[in-house]
C-alpha cells in the first residue's frame, strides 16, 4: 500500500475538468492505498456544504481569496496538518502549477521522494484572458515555469498539451496520461430522456447538436453559431447549450441576431450528473469547436453514450478521433463547420457506424486511467508487479 498525496489549487463551488480529474484519481487510488487530496479552503462553512454535496472528502489547505475569477490562494506554509501529511507520503503528485504544486515539488526534494506534475490548462491564454495585461502574464508565466520545472516529473493529458509545454520553454521529459471519464448509461435513462425533451421541448426534435462547458470565450462557440447561421436554411436542428458562464449573455444576443432564438436553447448548468446524461442520450452530434482546451473531459463523456464529436481539426483534443470514423474533424471557420455537421447527420447509416466506433474507441474510463498512472506511480517508486 503506497502513501499517496494529490493536490490541486482549486476546489468546488469551482467548476472545472481539473476537479472531475482529481476526484477520480482519489476515487480509485483509494482502493490500494492511502490518498490525500490537499485543495484550498473555501471557509468552514463552503468546505462543509460542498464536501455535503459531492461526498468527496478532501483536505482543506489555509487559503486567502484573490479577487480574479473567486480562486483561492492556498498558503500551505502556515498549514501544519499539511505539513503533517507530507512527511509520510511516498509520492507527490500535483494538478496545478501554483502553490500547492510549489509544495509538492519542494516536498519531493526535502524528503526524496517522486514529485509529479500533471499538466492541464493553456495557462498563458487564461492569464491574458483574467488579466489582460501581457507583462502580468509574463511575470504569472515565470512563477508556474519555475514549479513546473522544479517537479522531477511532468505528465501532461495530451500530445497538443506537450507541445504547449514546449512552447513555454519546457525541455525535461513529458509522460502522457489521457484523461476519461465516469459517465455510463443509467437504469432510469428512458425517464431521464423524457424529462429532457418536455423540460426543453425536445420530443419532435430532428439533428439535437449539443455543447456541455463553461460558455467562455475560450471555448470558441461563435463559431458554432456562425457556422448555424448558415445551416439553418439547409435542416433542421436544435442546438443545447449545457453550462454557465462570462459570455453567456453576449452569446444570447448573438443568437437573436443570426436568427436563430427557435434554434438555440441554452439550458445554464446543470450540476446533476444523473440528469447531465440525459442530455448526452439526447442528441446526435456533440460540438466542441474549442482550440484552447488540451484534452477536454465532454467528448469523452459523450462518447460513453455513442455520441460522437465534431471537433476542431487538429486541435489536442481531436486527437483521439479519427475523421469520419470515430468522430469528426473540421477546419475552424464557419463555412466548413456547417457543411460538416450537414455530411455527418445527413447520411445516418454512416452516422450509425461513427456512433458505434466512438463508444468503441474514445471512451475510455476513469478506472483503466488510474491504473495506468498508478503503474507508473510504481515505475518511479521502483515498485515491481
Amino acid at each position: 500500500m503506497k502513501n499517496i498525496m494529490l493536490s490541486l489549487d482549486s476546489w468546488y463551488p469551482q467548476i472545472g475538468g481539473p476537479n472531475v480529474v482529481v476526484a477520480n484519481y482519489l476515487k480509485y487510488l483509494s482502493e490500494n492505498n492511502e490518498v490525500t487530496l490537499a485543495v484550498p479552503s473555501y471557509g468552514k462553512k463552503t468546505d462543509a456544504a460542498v464536501r455535503a454535496q459531492t461526498g468527496i472528502d478532501v483536505m482543506h489547505v489555509f487559503s486567502v481569496y484573490l479577487p480574479v475569477g473567486g480562486f483561492r490562494n492556498c498558503m500551505p506554509q502556515f498549514d501544519g496538518a499539511l505539513h503533517e501529511r507530507a512527511k509520510s507520503a511516498d509520492i507527490y503528485h500535483a494538478h496545478s502549477p501554483f502553490a500547492l504544486g510549489n509544495y509538492f515539488a519542494k516536498a519531493g526534494k526535502k524528503y526524496d521522494r517522486p514529485s509529479v506534475l500533471t499538466f492541464h490548462t493553456k495557462f498563458r491564454d487564461e492569464f491574458l484572458r483574467y488579466t489582460r495585461s501581457r507583462a502580468l502574464t509574463a511575470i504569472m508565466m515565470s512563477r508556474i515555469m519555475r514549479v513546473i520545472n522544479g517537479t522531477q516529473n511532468v505528465w501532461t493529458v495530451s500530445n497538443g498539451a506537450a507541445d504547449t509545454l514546449r512552447e513555454y520553454g519546457y525541455k525535461g521529459e513529458i509522460t502522457v496520461i489521457r484523461n476519461g471519464t465516469d459517465m455510463c448509461a443509467p437504469e432510469n435513462g428512458e425517464e431521464l430522456v423524457r424529462r429532457v425533451n418536455e423540460e426543453y421541448g425536445l420530443k419532435d426534435e430532428e439533428n439535437v447538436l449539443l455543447f456541455v462547458g463553461r460558455v467562455v470565450s475560450t471555448k470558441n462557440l461563435s463559431l458554432t453559431f456562425e457556422a448555424l447561421r448558415l445551416l439553418k436554411p439547409r435542416m433542421p436542428f436544435r442546438f443545447v447549450v449545457v453550462g454557465d458562464g462570462e459570455t453567456l449573455k453576449e452569446y444570447r444576443r448573438m443568437v437573436c441576431d443570426y436568427g436563430l432564438d427557435d434554434r438555440v436553447t441554452f439550458t445554464g448548468q446543470v450540476l446533476d450528473r444523473e440528469y447531465l446524461k440525459a442530455f448526452y442520450m439526447r442528441a446526435d452530434l456533440f460540438v466542441f469547436p474549442s482550440v484552447f482546451d488540451t484534452a477536454s473531459l465532454c467528448p469523452i463523456e459523450a462518447a460513453a453514450f455513442g455520441l460522437p464529436a465534431l471537433l476542431v481539426e487538429g486541435s489536442p483534443t481531436a486527437e483521439t478521433v479519427k475523421d469520419g470514423f470515430s468522430g469528426y474533424t473540421s477546419p475552424a471557420r464557419p463555412r466548413e463547420w456547417a457543411d460538416r455537421i450537414y455530411s455527418a447527420l445527413s447520411d445516418r447509416a454512416s452516422h450509425q457506424k461513427v456512433r458505434e466506433n466512438c463508444r468503441r474507441h474514445v471512451y475510455r474510463s476513469w478506472k483503466d486511467v488510474v491504473a495506468e498512472a498508478e503503474a507508473e506511480y510504481d515505475r518511479l517508486l521502483g515498485i515491481k508487479k
